[in-house]
């Protein structure tokens, strides 16, 4: 019996921006990765800020999307194993 393939227990996302400066975003999942992408590629040639989803309360990320080089989005699997 086949198995199913693991899912990711989350999915960081880094966005490049100009000067090589490298920002991480952690999304649950892949379907929000996807809808913040699409509004970055819909705003894409546009200088006005967006607002950017962070996981702690006190942190607020701006970002320019003309600014921005390249999205890297990077599945990750929490371990069964605790490390010591």
């Amino acid at each position: 019996m086949p198995r199913e393939p693991r899912k990711p227990d989350e999915y960081i996302v880094h966005l490049i921006l100009e000067g090589n400066h490298v920002v991480d975003i952690r999304f649950n999942t892949i379907e929000e990765v996807k809808g913040y992408a699409a509004k970055l590629k819909a705003k894409s040639e546009e200088e006005e800020l967006l607002s950017m989803p962070m996981k702690t309360d006190n942190e607020l990320l701006l970002v320019r999307p003309k600014r921005i080089s390249a999205i890297h989005a990077e599945p990750i699997f929490s371990s069964s194993v605790d490390m010591f």
